[in-house]
């Protein structure tokens, strides 16, 4: 047998070990993680965890990866819903496309650049007795390693560029406009970087976050291309007959 006719049995792997992972992670975050507000004094204030986009990618990645285990199970509980499979399958593959790919590729590459240059800037030493070093590189670092993984156990058809593309931009502009509500509520910004830019610098690192994030769903859709090829019509997937 070929490597390839593991790939089914081995994105099917991914999808439990994402699920267990991103739920466990998402619900011990919200349940377990609290910091005091003499620490952090933002973590309490208005939005509670979900100002933080770290917080709502968890949310997305534990989302997609217990839909794309529902769409796994789907067959062998309806064998004979094959239309319901399919547009099941299609939302899966645009949720991945537009949202789930770029936005873990985005929290994470953004959160370990900064961290390296500044780790203030993000996340300051003193809330690593809140905050464990599993669970940081759980929503840090393994949002990106199961996305690729994700993209390299099994084909998707991806969306019209610029339907996709605008999915994601929505996305990310409805986060700014949340964040300069969560501000106009408490007066405080989300992450210590902001408290360090003027207006005029906010605007251009806001900015380049929406070009920044266009650049990581065309590298989705060329990966995508890289691994897979530019004849998917030629890929069998788990759900070929």
């Amino acid at each position: 047998m070929s490597l390839a006719s593991y790939l089914p049995v081995a994105n099917v792997a991914v999808h439990v070990a994402g699920t267990i992972m991103f739920v466990s992670s998402v619900y011990y975050n919200y349940f377990h993680v609290n910091v005091p507000t003499n620490v952090n004094p933002i973590d309490d204030a208005f939005g509670g965890k979900f100002k933080y986009l770290t917080f709502l990618d968890g949310c997305f990645q534990a989302l997609y990866f217990v839909f794309a285990l529902v769409v796994d199970v789907f067959p062998l509980v309806l064998p004979s819903q094959s239309s319901i499979l399919e547009t099941l399958v299609q939302v899966k593959n645009f949720f991945f496309a537009s949202i789930a790919f770029p936005l873990s590729m985005f929290v994470s590459t953004t959160f370990w650049s900064l961290w390296f240059i500044d780790r203030s800037l993000v996340m300051p030493k003193d809330l690593d007795q809140y905050f464990p070093n599993w669970l940081n590189h759980t929503m840090h670092t393994f949002v990106f390693v199961f996305a690729c993984l994700e993209m390299i156990t099994a084909y998707r058809p991806y969306p019209s560029r610029v339907l996709g593309m605008i999915t994601h931009l929505c996305l990310q502009l409805s986060y700014l406009i949340w964040i300069h509500i969560v501000y106009s509520q408490c007066h405080m910004w989300v992450y210590p970087i902001l408290t360090q830019l003027n207006l005029p610098l906010r605007c251009l690192f806001f900015l380049g976050t929406f070009v920044y994030t266009s650049f990581l769903y065309l590298v989705g859709e060329y990966f995508n291309k890289f691994v897979w090829g530019y004849q998917p019509q030629k890929v069998q997937t788990q759900y070929d007959p």
